[in-house]
């Protein structure tokens, strides 16, 4: 059952409503008053930002060079005397008081002279002490003046101080800030109000008690811009030990990825969001039900996405995140036609040789749907496969392995290709030639199914499909070529689906012919074991419907999945692998999953399920009965929440619902809901405005890869266009002025 609105398919280009309203701008800052202000106070307030941000970073820089000093020093035991007592640093925040009017923060370094990890006060050697610089006095309340000018940005510089120099003989950085004055978007000399050189410190002279210890490694100072999809004007400082750890080379004076101790990352505004296309100029849309494609390049730090411009129809194009960016990549189908880049398979990127592809599926009106590939530029934009006709078909499916793309084609084989060379899958060149000729007698007798379904664990490849002999049954790959198939019906076709690998085992539903749609368990060695042994309650059937929503689940040794046995409508079960007990975890939850499907987090599985006091809305399992409920409702009451998609984002759900906030529906928007504390918060509203709705996720999924999340939505101005929300602005990671 479902009470959720049905809503029609709109290709681009189609009319849309034209009751609009405006939205906030990308960065997601207010729009500035138009009352007066009083610019001097302004710059005070912006100077006096700059000063504690200073503070801070200074704190934060000492405090790396105290860990890089301990970190290089050798900790073997000395042979003549005592081992030496580790420096501890501890800092503390200062209330105002009469050394420091506006508070400040206390440094203190020392010896641990009683080795218990704690510098207590009479181990103290060192203290510096940063004051926060005075606020000035409130003068008597003036007359309003004119609007003044709009303010001034902030701007920190970074710069090293090399070996040698005057002011600091063994090197370091020196920090200066001030305000861009001429908003030309750099710290000139002349705008510089503040200088803090940082300097290293030289070694110490050789003791006499014990031996030497082994020569240290350099630490390490890195200064990046932020990327603009996450702050136009900002800095990132990486401090890292030149120590080789991970996938680096030691004392090669580049600081790797696995060599950063620390970062400190500064934004001078909110991280960005809001809308990052308007590929269909004005109210078109440039998204449809078959132009909704889009991925982030994270090596390229690059959005790829189809889209339509209503002149050349739906086409592939690219953006660096942010507003303005987005420019067409290719016209694959020259003209108003549409090529529909991914509209089968999706786009998938591969590695090959170090440099990242993207492959998808692609109509360019002459030679079929073919499989295409692009490092994202245009002249490496290219057609990979050449059938006669389509080579691609509405069934086709695919998935990353071994370092490059498995897809099912027109002729019903399976196929491989690594973006450059394609190969049958099972003369794929990560298997030897003796393993390929064993494997030659099984590439002609197996085909792809309209339903064949594909999981890749770190073992091999588990998938469906059909086999002279055996019929449409459960098959697998391992990551040397070992193929093994699973005869579960001996009758006709189990039909397997919902496929959990668990390394050397899985776990499918498919059905014996017998007792109708079970779980079974695969053995490595081509064996299989029968879990269940359900039957309709109402007329002792075998049931038929099991793991088509939620599909299965693994919690500890506990499977949860959905199955429609007890009543008119799926739902949600559990099976424990340890003891065989098999439980309805709540009748009262039905159609689990019959929207998004689930997501795993914090040791439970979320999705969305309709009961007869909620409506649909945001459900949870821990596996437990008691913790099997609906754990939100976005819309109280019996309106449905109209829950479009879930991801995971740094131990929050993000949630795709038409929620209300202060009883006022807010339309589809997007909510963080905290795992922790079960709280839901409105974290970005596309369409602003009482009645308004974005009809967020209408059309293609939610992306998230952890930090950034895309989805289509409709502003309200621009029609339905590609969105971008950081994630990360969850969390305290960036330091916002």
């Amino acid at each position: 059952m479902s009470n959720t609105p049905q809503h029609d398919e709109i290709m681009a280009g189609e009319p849309v409503r034209q009751s609009r309203k405006a939205i906030p701008p990308l960065d997601g800052n207010a729009a500035k008053s138009t009352g007066k202000v009083n610019e001097s106070s302004n710059n005070k307030k912006s100077l006096f930002k700059v000063l504690q941000s200073v503070t801070i970073i200074i704190a934060l820089i000492l405090s790396f060079y105290s860990f890089t000093i301990i970190e290089s020093l050798d900790d073997s035991t000395g042979e003549d005397g005592a081992d030496a007592n580790e420096i501890l640093i501890r800092t503390e925040g200062r209330e105002a008081d009469h050394i420091c009017l506006d508070g400040g923060a206390d440094i203190f370094i020392g010896s641990d002279a009683n080795n218990n990890g704690i510098l207590e006060e009479d181990e103290v050697t060192s203290t510096t002490r940063l004051c926060h610089g005075k606020a000035g006095l409130s003068g008597p309340q003036g007359a309003n003046g004119i609007a003044g000018s709009n303010g001034v940005d902030s701007l920190v510089n970074i710069s090293i101080i090399e070996f040698g120099d005057a002011l600091c003989p063994v090197g370091g950085i020196q920090i200066a800030s001030g305000q861009d004055v001429n908003a030309n978007g750099q710290l000139d000399e002349a705008e510089v109000v503040d200088t803090e050189p940082i300097c290293n410190g030289a070694m110490g002279l050789q003791g006499s008690i014990g031996n030497d210890g082994d020569n240290g490694h350099s630490a390490l100072i890195e200064r990046h811009n932020p990327p603009p999809h996450l702050c136009s004007n900002g800095i990132v400082i990486n401090f890292g030990i030149d120590n080789g750890n991970g996938g680096g080379i030691a004392d090669d004076g580049i600081m790797h990825g696995d060599e950063v101790a620390e970062s400190l990352k500064v934004c001078s505004h909110p991280l960005h969001y809001g809308p990052i296309s308007d590929t269909f100029f004005g109210v078109g849309d440039s998204y449809s039900s078959q132009c909704a494609e889009f991925a982030w390049s994270a090596s390229n730090s690059m959005v790829v996405t189809t889209g339509s411009d209503g002149i050349a129809g739906c086409e592939l194009w690219i953006s660096d995140g942010t507003s303005g960016s987005m420019q067409r990549l290719a016209d694959i189908n020259p003209g108003s036609s549409d090529s529909k880049p991914g509209l089968h398979i999706g786009l998938n990127s591969v590695n090959y040789q170090g440099e990242e592809l993207w492959i998808f599926d692609a109509d360019n009106g002459a030679n079929g749907r073919e499989l295409w590939v692009t490092n994202l530029t245009g002249p490496g934009t290219s057609q990979l496969t050449g059938y006669s006709g389509d080579g691609i078909l509405a069934d086709s499916v695919a998935v990353p392995w071994m370092e490059g793309l498995i897809f099912t084609d027109s002729n019903h084989e399976f196929m491989w290709t690594n973006g450059v060379d394609l190969f049958n899958l099972f003369d794929a060149p990560f298997f030897t030639l003796d393993q390929q000729q064993i494997l030659d007698s099984i590439q002609t007798q197996i085909t792809s199914h309209a339903s064949t379904t594909f999981a890749v664990d770190t073992t091999g490849l588990w998938f469906s499909a059909i086999v002279d002999n055996y019929g449409f049954e459960m098959h697998r790959l391992n990551n040397t070529g070992v193929f093994t198939s699973w005869d579960l019906n001996s009758f006709e076709d189990s039909m397997p689906n919902a496929i959990l690998p668990m390394g050397d085992s899985a776990i499918v539903v498919a059905d014996d012919g017998i007792n109708g749609r079970q779980l079974a368990q695969l053995d490595g060695d081509g064996g299989h074991n029968w879990l269940t042994n359900m039957v309709l309650q109402s007329n002792g059937n075998p049931p038929t419907e099991v793991g088509d929503n939620l599909g299965l689940n693994l919690l500890g040794s506990s499977v949860i999945f959905d199955a429609k046995i007890s009543s008119v409508d799926p739902t949600v079960w559990s099976y424990n692998l340890a003891s065989g007990t098999l439980t309805e975890l709540s009748s009262l939850m039905v159609a689990p999953g019959e929207r998004v499907g689930a997501v795993t987090a914090d040791g439970r599985v979320w999705f969305d399920c309709i009961t007869a006091t909620t409506a649909e809305e945001l459900c949870v399992s821990d596996g437990t009965t008691t913790g099997t409920k609906v754990i939100h409702e976005f819309q109280p009451g019996l309106t449905s929440a109209e829950i479009r998609d879930l991801a995971v984002a740094d131990g929050h759900l993000l949630v795709i619902a038409n929620g209300q906030q202060n009883g006022v529906d807010t339309g589809h928007s997007i909510w963080s809901f905290d795992t922790n504390t079960l709280q839901a918060e409105l974290v970005y509203d596309p369409w602003i405005g009482v009645g308004n709705n974005s009809d967020a996720g209408i059309y293609g999924d939610l992306y998230s890869d952890g930090q950034l999340i895309l989805f289509a939505a409709d502003d309200g101005i621009s029609g339905h266009e590609l969105h971008l929300w950081n994630a990360i602005a969850l969390s305290d990671e960036w330091l916002i002025w």
